[in-house]
């Protein structure tokens, strides 16, 4: 299963800075920032990044798969720099978002087995 991490951490690095092309990282800095500095509201990032995520399903599917299977296997850390208690950071959006495909995934195969 998949949890927000540190930069401390082992884990998958999806930030912006470090690892932009990632597809659970977020692609506008100034979203980022606004929300950082109180400019946007939390809910509004949390819709705009959840939004991106489904756009991100719709083109780069396998790979979220094959990034939630192997969150099958093993716990995993998203690492960002936002602390651990910070309300809108985008790692704890994706492992609630990736956790839920693998709830969907496993269902999927026990649904498949009874058939």
């Amino acid at each position: 299963m998949f949890s927000k991490g540190t930069m401390k951490d082992e884990g998958v690095d999806i930030t912006l800075k470090n690892n932009p092309g990632h597809v659970l990282s977020p692609d506008d800095w100034d979203k980022i920032l606004d929300v950082k500095f109180d400019k946007m509201d939390v809910e509004e990032y949390k819709n705009w990044y959840t939004n991106l995520l489904r756009e991100r399903w719709e083109s780069r599917k396998a790979e979220i798969i094959s990034l939630a299977k192997e969150g099958m296997i093993k716990d995993i850390k998203l690492k960002c720099f936002c602390s651990n208690s910070t309300s809108y950071c985008h790692a704890h959006i994706a492992a609630k978002f990736l956790n839920n495909l693998i709830n969907k995934l496993r269902e999927q195969k026990n649904n498949s087995l009874i058939f």
